[in-house]
């Protein structure tokens, strides 16, 4: 992978993640702050981060709350599908259970 690359997924992370797709679900950074027990002020600082990573606004202040940009509404899918793949990879297996076992 070329470090242009690598050097933009070290500066991502899942908490990142999860205050973009609540941005775009909710359209305001308090009621993100909110639901994920964050203050409003790391939520700020994290779109900051987001806008930096992405090259975008993402988000434009309105009267009434936070309007996604064309790319925000495009990383929104994509963004969904990468937490999706993190809860089924770190979702909890069934335990072992050597009664239930078929192995010998």
């Amino acid at each position: 992978m070329p470090d242009i690359i690598n050097n933009d997924i070290k500066k991502l992370d899942g908490s990142l993640l999860l205050i973009f797709r609540g941005l775009l679900r909710l359209r305001q950074a308090t009621a993100v702050a909110d639901e994920l027990g964050l203050s409003q002020s790391a939520v700020s600082h994290a779109l900051a981060r987001l806008r930096r990573i992405f090259g975008d606004p993402l988000f434009v202040r309105r009267p009434h709350g936070l309007q996604p940009t064309r790319r925000a509404l495009e990383l929104g899918p994509r963004i969904d599908a990468l937490l999706d793949i993190v809860v089924e990879t770190l979702g909890r297996q069934s335990d072992f259970d050597p009664a239930a076992s078929r192995r010998q």
